[in-house]
C-alpha cells in the first residue's frame, strides 16, 4: 500500500504539471513530491530496519518481492537519514508556503518576507542534520540528540497546525460559492496529505543515523509499527485511513488538474466556433436582411403616399420617422457587433471601480431608462482595466439581466456588486429571472448563439463579455441557484500600487 501511495501521488503530480503551470500548481508539487520522497524513504528505511509481520508487509510494501527490492537498495546510513530529513522537514515549509499563498488575511507585501522567513527553521534543521554536523553536534552533549529530536517535533507541529489553521479561516472567510467549493476541495486534499505526513513524521532522522548504536534513549519514537500492542483490527484501521486519504488528495489533485483542461477546452471550442460561424453568419446577413426589407417596405409606402394627388403628409412623416428609427436601430446594432469583434485593442490602465460602474449604468439606462439597478460597490476600490471595454461587457450583462426579467409584472432590481474576493477584484451582475436551462448554459459563450429572436440579438454580447474579460487577465464565471436568479461573475486580478 506505501508504494501504491507513492506512485498515485507521482502520477497525479505529473498529470497536475501537464495540465497547468502555475505559482499554486509548483507549491502543490512540491508539497506532494516531499511527502512522496518522505514516504519512500520511510519504506526503505523499515524495509532495512525488519522486525514486522506478514500483515504489515502487505499494508506497507503489498509484496514479498517489493520489500526485498527496498531492502538490497545501496544507502550509507548517512544518505538515507538525510534523505529522510529532506523529505521530513520540507513538507512543512511547503504548506506553510501554500497556506501564506491561499490565505487573502495576509498582504502581499506581508508575504515577500514570510515566505524566507518560514523556510528559516526547516532550513536550519537541514544544516544541523546534515550528517558531518550532526554527529559533531550531539557529541557536545549526551543530552543533546533527545533536544534536537523535541525541538524539532515540537517546530513541525507547529507548522503544521499553524497552516491548517490559515487555511481552515479562509474557507470560513470564503463567500463565493465556486471558490468556498474550490478551497473546500484544496482544504480536504492537503488534510490527507497531512494525515499521511502525520504518519511517519514523528520518526526522527536521528533513529537512522544511529542505526546500530545504543546512544539514542527513545529509540523506539515514531515507529507505532513495531509497537507489539497493535493488532490485526488496528492494522486494517490503519489500511482504510491510508486508503481514503490517498483517493481524497489524488482525487483532489485530479480535479485541480481537470479545472485548467476543462478551460482550455472550452476555450478552443469556443475559438474554432468562432473561426467557422458561417451559420452565425447567415443569422446577422439574415437579419439585416429583414431590417433592410422592412425599410423597403416603408420607402414604398412613402412612395405610394407622395405620388396621390394630395398626400396625407402625417402619414409620410410617420412613415419616415420609422425609417429613421430602424435606421439608428440598424446602425447601434452594426456598432455593437463591432465592438464585440474589435477586443484586440486593450490597454490597462489603473481605473477606479466607480467610474467603470457609472458609465456602465449611463449606457444602460440609455437603452432601458425604466431600468432598476442597485450598486453595491466601495468607494475609492482600483483595478486595471480598460476602461471603455470592460464598461461596455458590463453593460452586456446588465441588458442580458434585465432582458431576463422581461415577463415579469414587476422585473426586481438589478444588483450590480464590486468586493474583494480572495486574489480577485469581483463584479457580479445579478437578476431575478427564471434562469437558464444545462442546454443553454452549454451554449452560451459561444458566437452568434441567442436564446432570443435572431433578428435583435445576435449573440456576440456573452462572447464579447468573456473575450474581454480574458483580454484583463480575468474570468466569467456564471453561478445560479433555484429561486434566486443569475449571476454573472467576473473576475479580474487585484491591483496594488507598489
Amino acid at each position: 500500500m506505501g508504494v501504491l501511495v507513492i506512485a498515485l501521488l507521482i502520477l497525479s503530480v505529473i498529470i497536475l504539471l501537464i495540465s497547468r503551470r502555475d505559482k499554486e500548481t509548483f507549491l502543490i508539487t512540491f508539497l506532494a513530491v516531499s511527502l512522496a520522497e518522505f514516504w519512500l524513504t520511510m519504506l526503505i528505511y523499515i524495509s532495512k530496519k525488519g522486525g514486522f509481520g506478514t500483515g504489515l508487509q502487505a499494508l506497507l510494501f503489498g509484496t514479498r518481492q517489493i520489500r526485498l527490492y527496498l531492502q538490497y537498495l545501496i544507502f550509507t546510513l548517512g544518505q538515507l537519514g538525510y534523505i529522510l530529513a529532506v523529505g521530513r522537514y520540507l513538507f512543512p515549509l511547503f504548506l506553510m508556503w501554500l497556506a501564506l499563498y491561499y490565505s487573502k488575511r495576509i498582504p502581499q507585501r506581508g508575504k515577500r518576507w514570510l515566505y524566507p522567513l518560514a523556510a528559516i527553521i526547516p532550513g536550519a534543521a537541514l544544516i544541523i542534520y546534515y550528517p558531518r554536523i550532526f554527529e559533531r553536534t550531539i557529541s557536545l552533549s549526551t543530552g543533546m540528540i533527545q533536544l534536537l529530536v523535541r525541538c524539532t517535533l515540537g517546530w513541525i507541529i507547529a507548522y503544521l497546525v499553524i497552516a491548517l489553521a490559515l487555511l481552515i479561516l479562509e474557507v470560513r472567510e470564503t463567500s463565493m460559492r465556486f471558490y468556498r467549493r474550490q478551497m473546500i476541495g484544496r482544504l480536504m486534499m492537503i488534510v490527507s496529505f497531512v494525515i499521511l505526513y502525520g504518519l511517519y513524521c514523528p520518526q526522527d532522522p536521528a533513529q537512522v543515523y544511529l542505526f546500530y548504536r545504543n546512544e539514542y534513549m527513545g529509540a523506539q519514537q515514531g515507529l507505532w509499527y513495531l509497537n507489539p500492542a497493535l493488532n490485526q483490527r488496528t492494522y486494517i484501521l490503519v489500511f482504510v485511513l491510508v486508503i481514503v486519504c490517498t483517493g481524497v488528495g489524488v482525487y483532489h489533485m485530479f480535479r485541480c488538474a481537470w479545472e485548467s483542461i476543462s478551460e482550455g477546452q472550452k476555450e478552443n471550442t469556443i475559438r474554432r466556433k468562432f473561426d467557422a460561424a458561417s451559420k452565425g453568419a447567415s443569422v446577422f446577413v439574415h437579419s439585416v436582411k429583414n431590417q433592410l426589407l422592412a425599410n423597403r417596405v416603408l420607402l414604398k409606402r412613402m412612395d405610394a403616399e407622395l405620388l396621390r394627388k394630395e398626400p396625407n403628409l402625417e402619414a409620410v412623416r410617420e412613415h419616415s420617422q420609422q425609417l429613421r428609427k430602424s435606421n439608428d436601430f440598424m446602425i447601434e446594432r452594426m456598432e455593437e457587433l463591432y465592438r464585440s469583434i474589435r477586443t484586440n485593442s486593450i490597454v490597462l490602465v489603473e481605473e477606479n471601480t466607480d467610474s467603470v460602474l457609472d458609465l456602465a449604468i449611463e449606457r444602460m439606462k440609455r437603452k432601458y431608462p425604466d431600468a432598476a439597478i442597485t450598486c453595491d460597490a466601495p468607494e475609492h476600490m482600483t483595478i486595471l482595466c480598460d476602461k471603455t471595454h470592460l464598461a461596455e461587457a458590463l453593460y452586456n450583462l446588465l441588458v442580458n439581466g434585465w432582458e431576463a426579467q422581461s415577463g415579469m409584472e414587476q422585473p426586481e432590481p438589478l444588483l450590480l456588486r464590486v468586493r474583494r474576493e480572495r486574489l480577485w477584484t469581483v463584479i457580479s451582475v445579478t437578476d431575478h429571472g427564471k434562469g437558464l436551462s444545462r442546454e443553454q448554459r452549454k451554449h452560451l459563450y459561444e458566437p452568434f448563439w441567442s436564446s432570443k429572436n435572431t433578428n435583435y440579438n445576435w449573440g456576440m454580447g456573452l462572447y464579447y463579455v468573456r473575450q474581454i474579460v480574458k483580454s484583463h487577465l480575468g474570468l466569467l464565471r456564471l453561478e445560479q441557484a433555484p429561486g434566486q436568479g443569475t449571476s454573472f461573475i467576473v473576475q479580474l486580478p487585484n491591483f496594488q500600487r507598489k
